[in-house]
């Protein structure tokens, strides 16, 4: 067929007048639409073309496809991935330690701002006497914290083994938890033991 598609454009550049060879061309619908689309490529190269060439590829890709392998790969679940075992429960637990270290955080500012006294003035405009007023700085406005007591010491110390216990507790559950998720992957890694 190649010796075909060389003596079309050997006629179509005039290098070939044979009566037979029109003939061929006008009973063979493959030879036609190289005669088209030679036609619309000679017109493209010398910029006359007028009319868009009508490329219709569908059946070449359905035909590709048709032919084209099938494969099939097995559905792979993420914890068969080399090293996502070792990642996920790390993340996870930079998530829970996150979480704990947000909690402590809330909890120590909320105790230092409820332990803060109450001021009735915030400052003192005037001088009463000759000296400046106790607890008072002569560039600060604000007044110096006055030492407890040791009613307020005992009840500082109290909030705080409060907290440690708090965090204590989170520490021990967050252990309790990475024991069920570790037993939990056993049964998963050896499904046949009971």
């Amino acid at each position: 067929m190649t010796q075909q598609h060389e003596k079309l454009s050997a006629f179509m550049d005039g290098e070939l007048n044979e009566a037979e060879f029109i003939d061929s061309v006008k009973n063979d619908s493959e030879l036609q639409a190289k005669w088209r689309s030679y036609h619309v490529i000679r017109s493209g190269l010398r910029k006359e073309a007028t009319v868009m060439p009508e490329f219709d590829i569908t059946a070449r890709v359905a035909a590709a496809l048709e032919n084209e392998a099938t494969v099939l790969a097995p559905k792979s679940k993420w914890r068969a991935i080399p090293g996502v075992n070792k990642i996920v429960p790390f993340m996870r637990q930079s998530g829970q330690f996150a979480v704990a270290a947000s909690v402590a955080a809330a909890v120590i500012l909320g105790v230092q701002q409820m332990n803060q006294p109450v001021p009735t003035e915030p400052f003192t405009t005037f001088q009463t006497t000759g000296t400046p007023q106790a607890g008072l700085a002569p560039v600060s406005l604000e007044q110096s914290q006055t030492l407890r007591n040791n009613n307020d010491m005992e009840a500082l110390l109290e909030k705080r083994r409060q907290i440690n216990a708090l965090l204590a507790d989170h520490e021990q559950q967050l252990k309790l938890k990475r024991a069920e998720e570790q037993s939990e992957q056993t049964v998963e890694d050896n499904p046949n033991q009971p």
